[in-house]
């Protein structure tokens, strides 16, 4: 489970993902010796189903899963919390802010060599975002006129949230921004996790 030291830290992992895909994600995962693969599904409801059996300590739920990935995000999310999400793509990322409101701590193409890195990152607390995601959130996020697909609106940050995640879009780690603002890493995932909770609100996703 989640802590500060990094060698001996091993998550537990459930993956959703079509079988048109050939299970790129979950062969990542089961290769990786800091992941435990508990199970793989191949539709949303048995993502749902299976994620409230076994709690992971990370879901990664692919957007082409069968029954949808958003709304099974939006209900996990309801009724599991704390569970952390890894939402994976295609080469096309249009779902970004959805993929985050949805709850989501990263948004990653299915066959990026760094997914399992960004599954350990998000199961310790992080947002793992690429600096021009990042720039594209804080857009909708600034601008209340900007059209959105599929949302309603999304949530206020407070100004500590807005200094994590504006630093962030500077590319800077966990460590480098506790340096920056004076605060403990401990403190800089608690912001960011407040961040990703606040995005995942279910009513802020319009079906």
């Amino acid at each position: 489970m989640e802590g500060e030291a990094g060698g001996d830290q091993h998550f537990r992992v459930l993956v959703a993902e079509s079988v048109e895909h050939a299970r790129l994600v979950s062969a990542a995962v089961a290769r990786d010796p800091r992941l435990e693969l508990v199970d793989r599904v191949d539709h949303a409801a048995a993502a749902v189903a299976r994620t409230v059996e076994l709690a992971p300590d990370v879901l990664v739920l692919d957007e082409a899963v069968p029954g949808g990935a958003i709304g099974a995000a939006v209900e996990i999310g309801a009724r599991l919390p704390d569970t952390f999400l890894v939402l994976t793509r295609g080469p096309d990322d249009g779902s970004l802010v959805e993929a985050l409101a949805a709850g989501g701590s990263a948004y990653v193409e299915r066959s990026s060599e760094s997914l399992p890195d960004t599954i350990v990152e998000v199961a310790r607390g992080e947002i793992v975002l690429t600096r021009e995601q990042v720039a594209r959130v804080v857009e909708e996020l600034r601008d209340p006129t900007r059209p959105r697909r599929r949302l309603e609106r999304l949530p206020e940050l407070t100004a500590r949230e807005w200094q994590v995640f504006e630093l962030m879009h500077n590319e800077l780690s966990t460590p480098q921004i506790a340096e920056r603002l004076v605060l403990s890493p401990v403190t800089v995932r608690t912001h960011a996790r407040s961040i990703r909770n606040k995005l995942r609100r279910p009513h802020a996703v319009r079906y």
